[in-house]
This record gives C-alpha cells, sequence and structure tokens, in this order.
C-alpha cells in the first residue's frame, strides 16, 4: 500500500496509470459517501429530549376576535360555584400543557406543579395544613391561628365536595444548574404559566377555578415542610398557592368588567 502511494506521489505513472488513479479515487469517494447516506437513512438519530414544537400555521390559529373573547371570558370561580363533578385525567393533562408552554427568560421553566386528585386526597391535604399549624401552635399568634381555623372551615365544607383537583403551584429558585435568574423573573415566569394554565381550563366547557394564594395558610405555604411535600429541596425555592378547579355549576354565570385599557397606557 504505502509502496504504491510512493508511486503516485513520485509522478512517474504514465497517463493509462494516471488517469485509472483518478477513476478508482472517485468510485471509492462515491462509495464511501453511499454508505454514509444510507446509514443516515436507516439509522435516524434519536432525541433523549423532546423536540421543539414545530412552528403553527396562521391558518391553525384562532383569530385575534377570538383569542381576545376567551380572555375577557376568563373568570376567577370560587369552590362554592363548583358541583362536583370532575374533569378527565385528558381535560386536566391539557390545561398542564398550556401552563409549560408559558414564557420563561433562559428557558429555566421554573413552574413546578403537585396535582392533588379527588375528595380523599384534598382531605388529606387539608389535614396536613391543620397538623401542621397545631403541632406549631406555639409559635403562631393567636389571632393568626384563629383566622386559618376560620378559613379552613370554609375550606372543609367546600373543596372535598366540589372541587375536582388543587394544583399547587411551586417555583424553583433556581431550576438549571449553571442559571440562577433574578427572582422576581422567576416569579414572573410562574405567574404567566399560570395564566396559561386558566386560559386554557376557561376554555374547556363547563370548567373553571380560580388562584388561591395560600395567604390563610402563608406560615405553611412558607415553610420547608410544605416545600418537602412538593418535592422542592432548596430553602430559596417558593410556593404560591394553589389553583383549585373543577366543573362549574349549571346555570351559574359570572359577569367580568375592566376599566378602559386606554387609561393605563402611554403612547411616546
Amino acid at each position: 500500500m504505502f509502496e504504491f502511494l510512493e508511486y503516485l506521489a513520485s509522478g512517474k505513472m504514465t497517463d493509462g496509470e494516471g488517469e485509472l488513479a483518478y477513476n478508482l479515487t472517485v468510485i471509492y469517494g462515491m462509495s464511501v459517501l453511499s454508505m454514509v447516506v444510507l446509514y443516515k437513512v436507516l439509522y435516524p438519530p434519536q432525541y433523549s429530549s423532546p423536540r421543539p414544537s414545530p412552528m403553527v400555521s396562521s391558518e391553525s390559529l384562532p383569530s385575534p376576535q377570538s383569542t381576545l373573547a376567551l380572555i375577557k371570558s376568563r373568570r376567577s370561580i370560587m369552590p362554592k360555584d363548583l358541583s362536583g363533578e370532575s374533569l378527565t385525567r385528558e381535560e386536566v393533562e391539557l390545561v398542564l400543557e398550556a401552563a409549560n408552554w408559558a414564557p420563561t427568560h433562559h428557558k429555566t421553566e421554573p413552574w413546578r406543579y403537585t396535582v392533588v386528585e379527588g375528595s380523599d386526597a384534598i382531605n388529606d391535604y387539608l389535614d396536613m395544613m391543620e397538623t401542621w399549624y397545631s403541632d406549631n401552635k406555639e409559635d403562631i399568634s393567636e389571632a393568626d391561628y384563629d383566622k386559618f381555623l376560620m378559613k379552613l372551615s370554609g375550606a372543609r365544607s367546600t373543596w372535598p365536595q366540589n372541587v375536582s383537583h388543587v394544583v399547587v403551584i411551586g417555583m424553583a429558585r433556581q431550576a438549571l444548574p449553571d442559571k440562577k435568574l433574578p427572582e422576581w423573573e422567576e416569579i414572573c415566569a410562574v405567574a404567566s404559566s399560570v395564566q396559561n394554565l386558566h386560559l386554557a381550563l376557561t376554555s374547556i366547557e363547563g370548567a373553571g377555578g380560580f388562584w388561591s394564594s395560600h395567604t390563610w395558610c402563608r406560615m405553611f405555604r412558607d415553610s420547608q415542610d410544605m416545600r418537602d411535600y412538593l418535592g422542592l429541596k432548596d430553602a430559596e425555592d417558593r410556593v404560591l398557592g394553589a389553583f383549585v378547579i373543577g366543573k362549574v355549576q349549571e346555570g351559574k354565570t359570572f359577569k367580568g368588567k375592566r376599566r378602559d385599557w386606554m387609561e393605563k397606557v402611554t403612547w411616546k
């Protein structure tokens, strides 16, 4: 082989030998290229992570009027106005997928959701709150404790009977190991995610709910015990309440009102 290469490089080949060497080189190169192409066709690359969502054509998007109508029809609907009928798993998964498509700086995607499903699980969730407050009663003012008990009583009277799911909302303070953004940016990302969830819920016939800030149980909400329950291990992770969802009682209607948007906009 090496002797042939030395002979090839010496320039002593006849015209016939040179032409033969050229043809063999072309044939060999094309053979290698064909094998590479065939391998790519037979063994396409396997993606370990989800592929990006394809761009949606404008023809498949709702009109601006339909989009605005959906946004304007969104309502915060309290548990007392829910019927106790459950959303299907597919419906809940749809609103969670919508929540996952919120804007997120540097693609940190800090939202974290824990879904409490059904009346028994909702009762357990409320029991956990009550146990925590009882165990930590010495560190809680009497006024705060009494307020918690009053709110808990109201939740117990409606949530297990009327609510389909409670989606507890968490925020991973540093969702990616190499990126830690300002906290306000991550809170805004989670809030945008919750708005997506709420709009998707509004699109489901007869469905509704509201974002409970959990201020009435804020001491438990902000505790490490709550973070542990949600799988949030960092002390800087946040719990931002829960979204309470269900099916609306038949015949219920809800009005909405906003002041003129032009009062809140300045053009430069």
